[in-house]
């Protein structure tokens, strides 16, 4: 990866990394308890709308963290587990030791379900587009840290594992297709 791409990746891993405490239910509804949603989905319509308000908490934590110059990254562990949480949290370190922070807001749109299972690993797979449009990282001088020929928009395959307390959090996302979306 070029030095010029190495913010871009650490922005985007922010970024996915994003979720809320409880989860949301099986309505897609955020959830203060321990019973959020559950793997065995009633409906295809169901599985996307728990995972879209996943990955919508996600991507407002994400930016609520790059903002914080990448301080207390932990608070990903509200949406995000395993390997992809600890990949995203040693990433956004480096941004305190830089002095980076984000500038900007993220969204993301046309989420699509590719399957649904009854997990607890890959219960909830979806395909979106991630956003980055709005979104700068800056040294402490104020300066980009962005190539200015990154793109604006990235198609991301993004996998949900329900644990034994039946939330469902991410646990991967990776680039789906290289083309803008």
């Amino acid at each position: 990866m070029s030095r010029t791409h190495a913010p871009l990746a650490l922005l985007v891993a922010l970024t996915l990394a994003l979720t809320g405490c409880g989860g949301v239910d099986k309505r897609g509804h955020k959830s203060d308890t321990a019973h959020s949603p559950t793997a065995a989905f009633a409906s295809e319509e169901e599985a996307l709308a728990a995972a879209t308000n996943v990955y919508s908490r996600y991507v407002e934590l994400g930016d609520e963290i790059g903002h914080d110059g990448g301080r207390d990254a932990a608070r990903f562990s509200e949406v995000v587990v395993g390997e992809f949480l600890d990949q995203s949290v040693e990433g956004l370190s480096r941004w305190v030791d830089k002095g980076w922070r984000q500038v900007g807001s993220t969204t993301f749109r046309d989420a699509a379900l590719q399957q649904y299972s009854a997990g607890p690993e890959s219960a909830v797979i979806v395909y979106l587009c991630e956003d980055i449009t709005d979104v700068d990282v800056v040294d402490a001088t104020g300066s980009s840290v962005v190539s200015a020929d990154r793109p604006d928009t990235y198609y991301f395959q993004v996998t949900f594992d329900v644990d034994d307390a039946l939330v469902l959090r991410i646990s991967g996302r990776q680039r789906w297709d290289d083309r803008a979306c």
